[in-house]
């Protein structure tokens, strides 16, 4: 090969080396270890799945009541590039299984001692087989064992030691969590050291398995859909938010995609949420896309932890119109867990699940009639299925934010607004804003132009200034519908609260204010009832 201009020579890498990079690029930790094994597993079928780690003797093994390996495959599944896998067609991109790249293995016994326990279904008897480095057989015998396969790594890392540093136990967790979310038909029994670490039935769907993973969720806190394109599950903003983004997740084909390789996502699930959380909190929020194999091109990167879709922007659209339609008002209350917690009863109830599943957006709402109004505050309105009670300020906040987000409109005023001392940031924000203003003399400024919902109040200076202060269009839009909205504290009649519940029960987002504020409070017919004592048996003659 020719020299290099800084003097070395190319020389191809020995093929030890290639391979010792090959297996480190494939496995760099435990949790990718863990990763590789429990696909095998679902690849062959598993419903069920048992995970026993040692760490302090760098001991793993995964058993799985899959398929099982027939023994003249468990002589080639360690060797490099060997696969089970490949679709008909054999092009990658037709393939949907969760591995497909044939290296796992080879690596893995590059990495650690390895040996396969495996019994295929239509085989009367198991085999044990032993590798070398090299994926080679090492030894084998057989083994009376049912269907299915174990997988034993033992001294993982043992020649890697800077790959030791990747035995934590929380990353483990965490990356079995999210294929256990992937697969809630799956059983899954995780042990440490010979002790119960995790162990989640299989469920039915993917909110049943988010439900497992955080305990303190109710049923009633989550929606989800499913069709055949997504799973979606979240939790409206008046139920739950969390402090972290630990709580958004993207899994395409089975496969959890770390969203901050791609924040797009992240981003997208964000925008969608839109205005209805407090500040620095975060939503729940887990999709599962079912793409057709052709839309992914997985080979990109070793781990398989990145997204590389052809068309992106539409899928990130359907993930945004399913959000949409799971935020707006259900036909079912939209949270009966803070009226629970109002009338808690001598008798605990029974937890009820309520998982709601649309098949797609609300066209009928049921009918929410006014009754009256408490402290001039809280609107009280009649549900067939309780009372509800609405905070008036808040509810026509949400709705003036979304008429706002809608149409953004700056209107002419026939007399200026003089506002006095303003910034060259100031009035930079309000140029940008489609808001009318210029100099008017010494530290005075005239502005023109005014939010539509501005114009015709008397605190219109008081308005604008506040409007000076906040840092983008959002914000702005947000303290205009704050200012603009029925205060606290107003008398309104039947019919002006009967306009606005019919118009903030239709809005996009009605759980919250732009703020992260809940609107509303259910009290449902069955928590009153059971307050209330109404399933005792007493007699007739007392009135029942």
């Amino acid at each position: 090969m020719a020299a290099m201009n800084n003097g070395l020579t190319v020389v191809p890498l020995p093929l030890e080396m290639q391979r010792a990079i090959a297996a480190a690029e494939t496995l760099d930790s435990f949790a990718t270890i863990a990763q590789e094994l429990v696909e095998n597993a679902l690849d062959a079928g598993a419903s069920r799945i048992h995970l026993h780690w040692h760490p302090a003797a760098w001991h793993l093994e995964v058993t799985d009541n899959g398929e099982g390996i027939r023994w003249a495959d468990l002589t080639q599944v360690a060797l490099p590039y060997t696969s089970s896998k490949l679709p008909a067609s054999g092009k990658l991109a037709d393939i949907t299984t969760l591995g497909f790249r044939g290296q796992s293995l080879h690596s893995l016994a590059q990495m650690a001692q390895l040996t396969i326990c495996s019994r295929h279904r239509e085989a009367d008897s198991g085999w044990r087989v032993s590798y070398d480095a090299h994926g080679q057989v090492r030894s084998q015998r057989p083994l009376g064992m049912a269907v299915g396969t174990r997988v034993i790594a033992e001294h993982i890392f043992q020649n890697w030691p800077q790959r030791q540093q990747g035995a934590n136990p929380n990353q483990v967790r965490q990356r079995l969590q999210q294929i256990a979310l992937c697969f809630p038909q799956v059983a899954w029994y995780l042990l440490k050291d010979g002790k119960q670490w995790c162990h989640w039935p299989a469920v039915a769907s993917l909110g049943d398995r988010l439900l497992q993973l955080i305990p303190q969720l109710h049923p009633q806190d989550l929606r989800q859909m499913s069709d055949a394109q997504i799973e979606l599950v979240l939790a409206p903003p008046d139920c739950h938010h969390r402090p972290r983004p630990d709580g958004l997740g993207v899994a395409v084909n089975g496969r959890w995609v770390e969203l901050h390789s791609d924040p797009s996502w992240q981003q997208v699930i964000l925008e969608a949420f839109g205005r209805s959380l407090p500040r620095q909190r975060f939503p729940l929020c887990i999709a599962h896309l079912h793409l057709p194999p052709g839309a992914i091109d997985w080979s990109a990167e070793p781990q398989k932890r990145r997204i590389y879709l052809r068309e992106p922007e539409q899928w990130q659209t359907l993930l945004v119109e399913r959000i949409g339609q799971l935020l707006a008002c259900p036909t079912t209350p939209l949270n009966d867990a803070s009226g629970y917690q109002v009338l808690k009863a001598a008798e605990p109830p029974a937890r009820y699940r309520t998982l709601l599943s649309p098949k797609g957006p609300t066209t009928s709402l049921p009918a929410l009639k006014v009754v009256g109004q408490l402290h001039n505050t809280y609107i009280i309105a009649e549900h067939a299925e309780g009372i509800w009670l609405i905070e008036q300020h808040i509810a026509h906040e949400r709705v003036l934010y979304e008429q706002i987000e809608t149409d953004w409109q700056a209107v002419e005023l026939e007399q200026p607004v003089l506002l006095e001392s303003l910034t060259e940031t100031q009035v930079q924000r309000f140029q940008d804003w489609g808001l009318g203003v210029a100099p008017f003399g010494v530290q005075l400024w005239a502005v023109r132009r005014v939010p539509a919902l501005l114009r015709d109040r008397p605190d219109r200076v008081a308005a604008l200034i506040e409007l000076s202060q906040v840092t983008d269009l959002s914000a702005a839009k947000v303290a205009v519908a704050c200012r603009s909205a029925i205060r606290n504290g107003t008398p309104l009649t039947l019919a002006e609260m009967q306009t606005l519940v019919d118009q903030w029960y239709r809005c996009r987002q009605p759980h919250t204010c732009p703020h992260g504020r809940p609107i509303c409070l259910q009290l449902k017919e069955s928590s009153l009832a059971r307050f209330f004592r109404r399933h005792w048996v007493v007699g007739k003659s007392h009135g029942i």
